[in-house]
């Protein structure tokens, strides 16, 4: 595991983004307007994951005032290289939440489980190509949910119960189609008689996650809702005292599409089993563990458990977007992590280690992509589906692992020239 551990930090390091860009700056200029700077632009959206990621930018900034606001390490400032490590510390979390949940289930739980999982997963590009996002501490989050979750079957105290509702409170605001999520759990704990957990999960949910969407406005900072709707307009604004609450709404059922959660899955544009295979898999294997564990808890606990992230799935149905604009493989559900996980275990004690063959060439095909996706080619466009994408692979397989071996030999030949004072790009003068 140490080994793995290493081998993986080498690959951040090497690859790794450490610039704020996209939908990260939604959540990274939130930071900078709450500790007292003045970005273009800061609101408060979907911003969960700042909750997670503020003691590291405060390490940033802090940084920043001993050393200046414009370091030489990457051209960008500590702030944004913080939120990297943020990104990173929730991985490192995650791992070890999905090591446990699988010592608990009696599964396979060795590092090749694990970072096969997360390579052949849409969360690899959350993780290291694109950290500035969400998607990494929401994952850590529905992590450490689903094994709280264990933990209640197995005749878990109340205090499992609280805390479990403390993370779905904390989870709707990462993300608001979090709530179908939970609402499943809600629905399933009811119908197998945990009344009393429901309860107070439900008011730990309530109290936790109000407060903490109330947070941005002890600053003053508005609340936007984008409208990502086909026929939304965006022009409802509401107040409360001196600062705006609510900058605009928008009405999610303009962009209904009964076949979202098939396009999600199936379709060449962003389909979760044609753009990181290793999941069609995993959602086997998952299928295959739902049968085979006769374990009344254990197998309650997994019906639940795909019974949420039916629902997760099924949420998206209103979202217009639901492909998650220039993205890898369906990004939204990233946070079927635990499924997944849980799905390659299964198949690794079925099967033994033969099946590591058919999962290593499911991540070999997702990180070709992966990096022919962040490294771009000729017409590269958001509309780009796996068709597109794997012709200009085929085209491009000469040339590709040699962009990807440029590509790392320049991050370690700056980072050597770095560590000598000298940073030979000349971003910060001679």
């Amino acid at each position: 595991m140490v080994i793995a551990l290493l081998l993986y930090v080498l690959f951040a390091i090497t690859f790794s983004s450490f610039q704020v860009g996209g939908d990260g700056f939604v959540y990274f200029n939130l930071l900078r307007r709450f500790f007292g700077e003045h970005p273009d632009s800061a609101f408060a959206y979907q911003f969960g994951s700042d909750f997670w990621n503020w003691p590291f930018f405060l390490g940033g900034k802090s940084l920043g005032v001993i050393f200046g606001f414009q370091p030489k390490t990457f051209h960008v400032s500590f702030e944004e290289i913080s939120i990297t490590g943020a990104t990173n510390a929730a991985f490192f979390a995650t791992l070890y939440l999905g090591w446990r949940l699988l010592r608990d289930l009696t599964l396979p739980r060795g590092p090749a489980v694990l970072f096969l999982t997360v390579f052949g997963s849409p969360l690899v590009w959350a993780v290291v190509f694109d950290p500035a996002g969400k998607h990494a501490v929401d994952t850590l989050v529905i992590t450490a949910a689903v094994l709280l979750l264990l933990r209640v079957y197995n005749g878990g105290s109340d205090r499992h119960a609280l805390a479990l509702g403390a993370l779905a409170g904390l989870s709707v605001n990462i993300r608001y189609v979090n709530v179908a999520f939970f609402l499943a759990v809600a629905c399933s704990l009811a119908l197998l008689h945990q009344r009393r957990t429901v309860t107070l999960a439900t008011a730990a949910a309530a109290a936790v996650g109000p407060a903490l969407f109330a947070i941005p406005a002890i600053r003053g900072i508005s609340y936007f809702v984008p409208s990502y709707y086909p026929s939304s307009q965006a022009n409802d604004r509401f107040a409360v005292g001196l600062h705006p609450v609510i900058s605009s709404t928008s009405n999610p059922l303009n962009g209904f599409d009964p076949l979202i959660p098939f396009k999600m899955l199936f379709s060449d544009h962003r389909g979760l089993f044609l753009w990181t295979p290793l999941t069609a898999f995993a959602v086997i294997g998952f299928a295959l563990a739902l049968r085979r564990v006769r374990d009344r808890e254990h197998r309650r606990f997994l019906a639940t458990l795909l019974a949420a992230s039916i629902a997760l799935l099924c949420a998206h149905t209103v979202w217009g977007d639901w492909d998650g604009g220039f993205a890898f493989s369906s990004r939204f559900l990233t946070a079927w992590f635990p499924l997944f996980l849980i799905g390659v275990a299964e198949l690794r004690k079925r099967a033994g280690r033969l099946v590591y063959l058919a999962l290593v060439l499911c991540v070999v095909w997702s990180l070709s992509i992966a990096f022919l996706h962040k490294i771009g080619y000729d017409g590269i466009s958001a509309k780009d589906g796996i068709g597109r994408i794997s012709h200009v692979l085929v085209e491009r397989r000469r040339q590709l692992p040699q962009q990807i071996e440029d590509k790392a030999t320049a991050r370690w030949k700056y980072l050597w020239d770095l560590l000598h004072g000298y940073d030979r790009e000349h971003v910060n003068g001679p």
